[in-house]
Order: C-alpha cells, then structure tokens, then sequence
C-alpha cells in the first residue's frame, strides 16, 4: 500500500513523539480537529478515505480521569467510538490499525503485573470506556495493534513528572500517594517501541501473528512517591527547587473523584519476546529522559 502514516492525536503528549518517529516509514499526516472532530463519526470516515492510509495510528484520548466521571458521554465518544470507526474504516482499506490504552482497563488487585489476557475490570469511566475501545477495534480490525501502557511522562504536555517539577518550585513540602504502583514510560520510548513494533508487523503482511494486544511499559516498579523522589534527584536544575520534604500519603488521605488501580503494573514479556525489543527499568528510562540537554523545567 502506499498511502501515508495517519496519526492522530499528535499534539499530545504520545503523539508528539510518535510524529517524528513514525516518519522513519514513510510520509506521516497528523490529523487536526480542523480535519475532523473525533466526536464526529462521519468526519473520520470522510478524512480516512480521503487520506486512504496505509496505517493508522490513533494516539488521541479523552485522558482527564477525573473529568472523566463527570463527562461520561464525551470521554465514551472520544476513548470508545472514535476508535471504532477508524478501526472499521482501515479495515475496509485493508490498513493495520495501532490504538493506544491504558492499565486503567484492570482494577489493580492483582498480586502481579497484569498480563494481555487477564479480566478487564475498571474502576471508572475513563477506563470503562478504554477497555470498551480496545474491544471495538479489535472487533473491526484483525490487523491491529493494541498497546496499553501506564505512567506515561515527556518534556510536553500535562503530567506526572512536569507537575511535581513545577510543585517542587512553588511549596516546601509536597504529598505524593505511595500505595499505587507503576512502571513510569516515557511517551519517547513508546514511540521508539510503537515503530519497531509496527515495522515488524508489517514486514510479516496481513495476517501477520504478530497483531494483537501487548503491555507496553518500561521494566520495574515503584510507587508515585517513589517517582517523585527520583525526579527531585535527577532534576536538571536542582538548585530551583523550594521544596525541602516529600511525604508519602495513602489513596484513602487524597480521595480523587475517579478510583486510580492500585496494582498499575504491567506484564511486558510478550512484547519484548514478539518483537526483539529491550525494554529498560522505569529509572534508566527517567534518567535518559531528564539527561536531555534541551529539556526546560
């Protein structure tokens, strides 16, 4: 096939990284509302075959959890329609398809890491309506990649690792939940892996074994306290910070509209194993990524 690479979502956080890297295959077309609204079925539809894509790659969510609960509709339009078009309509050009998700699709009770094929049980709307979505393109299109991963973080964007930076420069003291745990990826090596992933697939042709669903995380464990104390250590600029103490506090002291999974991790042998992808523990990881010279703070 010959068409582009369409992304979507390419103003967040993953998007902005998969941009560049997805262009290692070819011509890329980054998807704008102005192209069409995500909550406006007939629009994709209309730009999918308009574009007629080799690939798509779907990077966009309604990711505000909280929010989440209280705008039910439109996260399930955004996380659950959205995507069920697009898979219907790369199917029907005979495109593979890559969607993004979460593990936010489980209910983190597990002793251990989640694997692929465990019960999908969320807490929320917000992963209700992922799980939902995950179903619908994996319904509409054989040919797909589903990648779920957790604690995702950049140098852009709204998350984790910015706003403990940004806290850390404005209070003495900052409170951090230590009982949920997680394996930190950062949106550049999902990137790296997405295309090492989708290169692959696409070399084996239709009905490559290697579409499916797979954890994509880096490797290890720690709490969000545990986060936080490693990028007060590794911060570029360490002599800004305000902040003399972090203090760890429980899920039950920072009660949150939606219910976070307090096991987040994520089993990631299958990926590893399917694509010859090393994947490096969450704080090799944070210490590339806070390593760049460019970064801002």
């Amino acid at each position: 096939m010959r068409g582009p690479v369409l992304l979507f979502g390419a103003a967040g956080q993953v998007g902005s990284a998969l941009a560049p890297a997805l262009a290692r295959l070819g011509d890329v077309q980054c998807a704008v509302r102005a192209d069409a609204d995500l909550e406006e079925p007939a629009q994709l539809r209309a730009l999918v075959r308009r574009v007629a894509p080799r690939l798509i790659v779907n990077a966009a969510a309604y990711t505000a959890v909280d929010d989440a609960e209280r705008d039910a509709e439109r996260c399930r339009r955004v996380n659950a329609d959205a995507p069920k078009v697009l898979a219907e309509e790369s199917a029907r050009l005979g495109a593979p398809i890559v969607h993004f998700s979460t593990n936010y699709v489980f209910d983190g009770e597990a002793a251990e890491p989640y694997r692929e094929d465990d019960p999908l049980a969320p807490l929320g709307v917000y992963g209700l309506t992922k799980a939902v979505g995950e179903q619908a393109v994996a319904a509409a299109n054989p040919a797909h990649l589903i990648l779920r991963t957790s604690g995702v973080y950049a140098w852009t964007g709204r998350n984790f690792m910015l706003r403990i930076l940004a806290l850390a420069r404005e209070r003495d003291e900052l409170q951090v939940v230590d009982d949920q745990f997680v394996a930190p990826t950062s949106a550049s090596l999902i990137a790296d892996a997405t295309v090492a992933a989708v290169t692959a697939a696409m070399a084996v042709g239709e009905g490559s074994h290697l579409f499916g669903t797979y954890h994509l995380t880096t490797s290890g464990a720690t709490s969000w306290l545990g986060f936080a104390e490693r990028i007060l250590a590794l911060d570029p600029q360490p002599e800004t910070q305000r902040a003399k103490r972090l203090r760890g506090t429980s899920s039950a002291d920072f009660p949150t509209p939606a219910r976070r999974p307090k096991n987040g991790l994520l089993n990631t042998d299958a990926f590893a194993r399917a694509f010859d992808f090393a994947l490096p523990t969450w704080d090799d990881e944070l210490r590339r990524t806070m390593a760049r010279p460019a970064a801002p703070v």
